[in-house]
């Protein structure tokens, strides 16, 4: 007898809840889109900190074009250490772009601020590994507390993530 009343009842719940799911299925998708968006940080102003407890920091005046970026200890209170990942640029409290100098292609290239552009020297990733990667896949890394471009590896000093 308490079987007879039990399946129906269980198909019920289930049916009610999968309808639930469709009509709100653009819902699910908008959630889950700003959930990747707050889990790799965009949109969002944040440090990008090293194993070593150094972060990515601009040397001056985050506003200025042309600061060297560089590394050191984090401090969360710090504007020269806050960073937005957006539309693959990667921009300065003070709205500027990190960006490769002159030589962008050459892994070794200092890295500074910029105007933010369209061209590869100024196009971040954040990869699977914790790497800022640019658009001619090289990554930042700490070299003797300057930001450099180099080939990508393993190393901690390109664990920004």
């Amino acid at each position: 007898m308490k079987h007879r009343f039990l399946i129906p009842g269980l198909l019920a719940l289930c049916t009610a809840g999968a309808y639930a799911i469709d009509l709100n299925k653009d819902a699910l998708k908008k959630m889950q889109e700003e959930g990747h968006k707050i889990a790799e940080g965009e949109g969002n102003f944040r440090s990008f900190g090293l194993p070593n407890g150094q972060c990515l920091q601009a040397a001056g005046d985050p506003s200025k074009a042309g600061v060297n970026v560089v590394v050191r200890k984090c401090n969360d209170s710090a504007n020269n250490q806050k960073w937005q990942l957006e539309n693959q640029h990667l921009k300065s409290h003070g709205n500027l772009c990190v960006a490769v100098g002159s030589e962008a292609q050459k892994p070794g290239s200092n890295v500074v601020l910029k105007a933010c552009g369209g061209g590869k020297e100024q196009k971040w990733s954040l990869d699977g590994q914790g790497r800022l990667k640019n658009g001619f896949e090289h990554c930042l890394q700490a070299n003797n507390g300057n930001v450099v471009t180099a080939a990508c590896s393993g190393s901690g000093q390109q664990k920004f993530g």
